[in-house]
């Protein structure tokens, strides 16, 4: 599975099978996905093409085999997904405490540091990887114990390739 940084505020995960862009924005280039995930209230997308699914909140879904699993708090939505055999938290990293058992633990957490920032909702997923996009994704990081790092533009992620400790990777256009 690829994890790219499409703009700021906007990330693509492409898989074997499926193409989901989260976020997409005025400023994310033309791209095609197979479903759109929505984490907040300011989107744009109409630079996204071939979507049959727009996903903005709590619900059930499959697309082209990955399983999502939507959840509300009071400003966002949080989604959990299985992508390739690889179970990921995709959302902005704030208090998800109220969420359901099923939201406690991810090999990848991928998170929108874009405002606020609760690092104990990171360490309380316990994940392999930790990758950070936002206006605040360095200060983020910094908070999680980080030091020294290169922000990268795509990363590619596989079940039997996932660290050991937990590593924070950085995403930001180049």
């Amino acid at each position: 599975m690829d994890i790219s940084i499409l703009s700021q505020n906007c990330i693509k995960l492409k898989g074997k099978k499926a193409i989901i862009i989260v976020d997409p924005e005025k400023q994310t280039p033309k791209t095609s996905a197979d479903a759109i995930l929505l984490t907040g209230i300011d989107f744009d997308t109409s630079r996204i093409s071939d979507s049959r699914v727009i996903l903005n909140g709590p619900g059930e879904y499959e697309i082209k085999g990955s399983k999502i699993s939507g959840a509300a708090t009071p400003k966002y939505a949080i989604y959990k997904l299985l992508m390739d055999n690889i179970s990921i938290i995709l959302g902005k990293p704030v208090d998800f405490s109220k969420l359901e058992s099923n939201f406690t633990a991810c090999d990848v957490a991928v998170l929108n540091a874009d405002h606020e920032f609760n690092e104990s909702f990171v360490t309380a997923l316990s994940p392999k990887m930790v990758v950070l996009y936002g206006e605040k994704k360095l200060d983020g990081a910094k908070k999680l114990g980080a030091k020294n790092l290169a922000p990268e533009g795509r990363l590619s992620v596989a079940k039997d390739k996932l660290p050991e400790k937990t590593e924070i990777i950085v995403l930001a256009s180049s």
